[in-house]
């Protein structure tokens, strides 16, 4: 009995054995016949998610890499390694749109504030990546600070580091660290102007563009003192009074200074 039985099943393994095979060979056919075959030759390339990151260079670099080549070898290693001199690239993600576009996805960095350290001015993303150094100061640091790296066009509050920083690396320094994280909490309509994010003896102090300082304190509640500094300025600007102070370091109750 034992015997029948066993003979029974054989054909139903059999036939599993061969439906694996298939299931698992012919996707593996199709890649080894494909990545072989001109058929899949990329002839165009497309760049999407591109703002800050130059679209056209980054299409010119990738084609010139690229194209030619079979689609189905593309690796996202490679394409993130033909678009790393491009500032603001954060990430790439392919897409094949057979049988002959390569597509590509890219992340960004977000630019948020200029740093100067040891004489030098670097650029800083939201995450604390150095993007780039800007170049070299010689004015007085807090008039630099207060008017940021010369002959640059984007508008960032600026900040000081102790310590020289290292373009294509994360910021280690907490000075900065923080420093970024109080930019971070303060309401974007109001972080647009935002000069200057310095630490003093009282903590963070923030300059805002038309000369009102801002105490912020330590690096705690961070979030509740930002809408305290909204709150404040949508108050006095729906009255239309300049303020010359405010002070949010006990977000619960927030100090302000009008001009007399």
């Amino acid at each position: 009995m034992r015997h029948h039985s066993s003979a029974r099943r054989l054909p139903h393994f059999l036939a599993s054995l061969a439906l694996t095979l298939v299931v698992v060979g012919l996707p593996l056919g199709i890649y080894v016949w494909g990545s072989h075959s001109s058929v899949f030759a990329i002839r165009h390339v497309q760049v999407l998610g591109a703002k800050r990151v130059p679209q056209p260079r980054a299409v010119e670099l990738l084609s010139r890499q690229f194209v030619g080549r079979n689609l189905f070898t593309v690796r996202t290693v490679d394409v993130a390694r033909t678009l790393s001199p491009l500032m603001y690239l954060a990430s790439v993600k392919i897409d094949r749109d057979f049988p002959d576009t390569l597509r590509v996805t890219v992340g960004e960095h977000q630019p948020a504030a200029f740093v100067l350290a040891a004489g030098e001015w670097y650029l800083v993303s939201t995450e604390a990546y150095v993007l780039t150094r800007i170049g070299t100061e010689k004015r007085a640091t807090q008039a630099a600070l207060l008017a940021g790296p010369e002959k640059v066009r984007l508008r960032l509050p600026a900040m000081p580091a102790e310590q020289a920083l290292q373009p294509r690396r994360h910021v280690q320094e907490e000075l900065v660290l923080d420093a970024l994280a109080v930019l971070r909490a303060i309401p974007p309509k109001v972080r647009s102007d935002v000069v200057l994010v310095r630490s003093s003896a009282i903590g963070y102090r923030v300059r805002l563009r038309g000369g009102a300082a801002v105490i912020v304190g330590g690096a705690e509640s961070l979030r509740a003192k930002g809408l305290a500094l909204d709150a404040v300025l949508a108050y006095y600007a729906a009255r239309r009074t300049t303020i010359t102070f405010v002070d949010v370091s006990v977000p619960d109750r927030p100090l302000a200074r009008p001009m007399l």
